[in-house]
């Protein structure tokens, strides 16, 4: 079975206006909000300008190209002038560079030195690439770029970087053990943040720039997103007064369902692709289709990735997926760290992701730089309906964007980490103070009084205390991240007592009703027992709403009130 089809233009992930954007004037258009929509090209500055406003960085970031793009042209100006932007943007394009070249130019203006730009990624694997880059164009400008990802991550406070590229997760636990390095932070770069919003992590990074704002002030934001839909209110989640910023071009989708590796091989050598990433959701799975793939006739090298392997065997593939011209990857990382594979041709989905967020960000592996995606779906006809539902909420996502509500998890989690930061305690104002713009006063009111009842934390002449539990988190690293980890339960039929096979679900999904595919068939859990899980034949619908509904379901969401839970799950569902 083969069944190939190219994603019609409405789902193309860029809207197809010819200059690229509307002019919107926000004083004119009362619906744009914070912000206003700067067409591309309509700064129309000549290269000698640039150069001379990019003097000690032209050079290393754009000597090569002799000239800029204009989606690079669109955003160098607004970036030296200090301005809020969101830059939609169907492929990279060069706008890391773009916003990067002139952030280096005025911090080599202005000769200061500590940690001034903070680079913020959704991957382990995208801080590597990043980091490679701006090293490298950095080595003559001088300034100094560190990477930082992990739960426990370290700083020199005497002696920080002038700029740090990490995750959400290594934000917040800096945040937590060396908050004077951001003292005098001067911009925060979020790149594919169209991956992560509206999820638990997205919601984390809102609270950690707020808490970012109480240390260092006021400092410039600028958000990279592949989604052409309405970017005023995501961009309201994490800036203020910016402007949307978009670049031209459509970002495309080529999608084939496919019952073989031989007929992805096929399709790959007549579309001459010859980088291909394979993704699995355990490493066991990741070793059985490698030693599939290594005895097919014709394809080339298959190297495998996964976290059982050592550093060495993982770096080792890598780099040949980074430095190879021809090469197929099967990787099993899990989404939150990915894997630095350089220029991508294809990705193969070997299995359903765990979640709707996994699926999003796996999507957007492929086509960086050039706007094109290839997918293949490894797949038959049951499976195939469930890849073209996400698929198709996916287009919908980008096109119209998706209704979004806060996710309360990250309220416990924030809170965790604060007090984790202050032993000595917060006042209870300064908490209702920094979730004021995240959540209604009634919620948070109503979580504090759940914690305080479970002896997670204490209160004294209103100060809020952690807990040892707390503490402890703190001290194991596991209090910063809210990805919820995962777990291998045994999955048994009710109806027949048969034992199906054995399934990795996040810990917070393991609970009635959720629904998942084992085998290509698809499941719903009715009954809990220790690890085993009895279970009974569930529908494409019903396995697609339990993806969905883990994408929002925070590691922290078990210590949400019972009340706020079922809200939560019914509002997930309703979406």
């Amino acid at each position: 079975m083969t069944s190939c089809a190219t994603i019609p233009k409405a789902f193309r992930m860029m809207s197809s206006d010819k200059e690229g954007a509307e002019a919107l004037n926000m004083n004119e258009n009362p619906e744009t909000g914070p912000a206003g929509n700067v067409q591309a090209g309509t700064e129309k500055v000549e290269n000698q300008d640039l150069k001379r406003r990019l003097r000690r960085t032209w050079s290393t970031f754009f000597g090569q190209a002799g000239s800029l793009l204009a989606a690079q042209k669109m955003a160098v100006l607004p970036v030296l002038e200090g301005k809020n932007a969101l830059i939609v943007s169907p492929a990279a394009g060069g706008i890391p560079e773009a916003v990067l070249a002139p952030l280096c130019e005025k911090l080599l203006e202005e000769g200061k030195r500590g940690l001034a730009v903070l680079y913020l990624v959704p991957t382990g694997a995208l801080a590597g690439e990043i980091f490679n880059m701006l090293r490298e164009q950095n080595a003559r400008p001088g300034l100094r770029v560190s990477k930082k990802t992990g739960t426990r991550p370290d700083i020199n406070e005497e002696n920080p970087p002038d700029i740090l590229i990490t995750t959400p997760e290594s934000l917040d636990s800096l945040l937590c053990r060396h908050p004077g390095v951001f003292e005098e932070l001067q911009a925060v770069v979020l790149d594919e943040i169209h991956s992560i919003d509206g999820s638990c992590r997205g919601d984390q990074v809102r609270l950690l720039l707020e808490r970012l704002r109480e240390i260092a002030g006021k400092f410039s934001v600028y958000a990279f997103s592949a989604v052409s839909g309405d970017a005023i209110q995501p961009g309201e989640r994490y800036m203020d007064d910016f402007q949307v910023l978009r670049a031209g071009g459509e970002r495309e989708v080529n999608a084939a369902y496919t019952a073989s590796f031989e007929e992805i091989f096929e399709l790959s050598r007549e579309r001459q692709l010859k980088k291909v990433l394979v993704f699995c959701n355990t490493r066991e799975k990741a070793e059985e289709i490698a030693a599939l793939l290594g005895k097919l006739p014709g394809p080339s090298k298959v190297v495998v990735h996964h976290e059982g392997l050592s550093k060495w065997e993982r770096d080792e593939a890598e780099n040949f997926m980074k430095n190879s011209v021809r090469g197929t990857c099967v990787s099993a990382m899990p989404p939150e760290i990915g894997i630095e594979a350089g220029d991508l041709d294809a990705i193969v989905f070997g299995g359903v992701p765990p979640d709707l967020s996994s699926f999003v960000q796996r999507i957007g592996t492929a086509g960086r730089r050039t706007g094109f995606v290839n997918v293949f779906f490894l797949c038959d006809s049951r499976l195939k309906t469930l890849f073209e539902l996400l698929l198709d909420y996916t287009k919908q996502a980008h096109l119209e964007g998706s209704v979004y509500s806060p996710d309360l998890s990250v309220a416990v989690q924030q809170i965790f980490s604060v007090l984790y930061s202050s032993p000595r305690g917060v006042n209870e104002d300064y908490l209702y103070g920094l979730f004021n713009n995240f959540c209604a006063y009634e919620d948070l009111k109503s979580i504090i009084e759940e914690l305080l009842a479970a002896g997670l934390v204490s209160s004294r002449n209103r100060k809020i205390y952690a807990s040892e539990f707390i503490m402890n988190l703190g001290e194991e690293g596991t209090l910063h991240s809210n990805i919820s980890p995962v777990r291998t339960i045994e999955a048994v039929n009710a109806r027949t007592g048969k034992e199906i096979g054995e399934v990795q679900l996040p810990v917070n999904c393991i609970r009635d009703g959720q629904a998942f595919t084992l085998e290509g068939k698809f499941w719903e859990i009715v009954e809990m027992e220790d690890s085993k899980a009895y279970v009974k034949k569930s529908t494409v619908k019903g396995v697609f709403n339990s993806l969905r509904t883990a994408s929002r379901m925070g590691a922290f969401f078990e210590y949400l009130p019972e009340k706020i839970q079922k809200s939560e799950l019914e509002k997930w569902q309703e979406v």
